[in-house]
């Protein structure tokens, strides 16, 4: 990806814990770093195709002077975000906010803040077996596109499938979604929990019948291990219901633990179930 580079852009603005930094201006220096394809920019030479260096310092500045942040961590997260909200051909930004006049003892050039941001493509599968099933499948697109910090929503058909686990009685409608977040992993597992919540899901039992599940599959190619949290979902090879509908939207995706793509894991669990 290629990047447009906005350095050390200086703006006077109020932020800071201290009283005085409320009311007086202090310098803060930007460094913006925006990770933007400018290939058909290059080519046609027309600004409308990619990111207006111009457009997004007038941003920065605005933002910097509207706000009144104790931190410059919150200043620099906050903005971050607002840059990959606000200009969508940004896909991922690197901003550094130095403040050279920081009110400590000592000598020194600044001290400063590093985030980085990045809009993410996401995999998700949705279930439901009690209800009007897809009514609650359309709640949840519908919490999704309603959601600001996801964006690019796609879903699969949807399909009929039987329970798996052994313990649901009713069957499932199933289907998966592809989209973009700005959400960590985390964050993202508790979006889907509230809106599995709101949806009238009550957990009582693994695999058993619900109104509403949502699992996260792929998060770009990232792998988590943690207790709450498995990423790429660790037993999605094993479920026709993931997988079918995952071949819609994505059947060359590469599992990044098993090497293998979405196409040939349906393959291999087709065979060995003789379907």
């Amino acid at each position: 990806m290629d990047r447009i580079i906005i350095k050390d852009f200086e703006v006077r603005a109020c932020h800071g814990v201290n009283p005085e930094e409320k009311t007086e201006k202090q310098r803060f220096l930007f460094t913006a770093i925006m990770s933007v394809d400018i290939n058909e920019a290059a080519e046609r030479d027309d600004l409308t195709a990619t990111v207006s260096y111009a457009a997004v310092k007038k941003r920065i500045q605005s933002f910097c002077e509207g706000n009144c942040f104790d931190l410059i961590e919150t200043l620099a997260a906050r903005l971050a975000e607002v840059i990959l909200l606000e200009f969508p051909k940004v896909r991922a930004i690197d901003l550094t906010v130095k403040k050279p006049d920081a009110p400590m003892s000592g000598v020194f050039d600044y001290v400063a803040v590093n985030v980085t941001a990045a809009w993410h493509k996401v995999y998700l599968a949705l279930g439901s077996s009690e209800g009007d099933r897809s009514a609650n499948l359309d709640f949840a697109i519908s919490e999704l596109k309603a959601d600001r910090l996801i964006a690019s929503i796609r879903e699969s058909a949807r399909m009929e499938t039987e329970p798996y686990g052994g313990v649901a009685k009713g069957s499932f409608l199933n289907s998966a979604v592809e989209c973009y977040t700005l959400y960590s992993p985390q964050k993202l597992l508790e979006k889907i929990h509230a809106i599995e919540q709101d949806g009238g899901r009550v957990r009582k039992e693994r695999w058993g019948d619900r109104t509403l599940d949502i699992d996260i599959i792929f998060f770009d190619d990232t792998v988590i291990e943690d207790e709450d949290l498995c990423i790429p979902h660790p037993d999605m090879a094993n479920r026709d219901f993931v997988l079918k509908p995952l071949l819609e939207l994505c059947p060359n995706k590469v599992h990044p633990l098993l090497n293998t793509r979405v196409r040939d894991m349906l393959a291999v669990l087709s065979a060995e179930s003789g379907n």
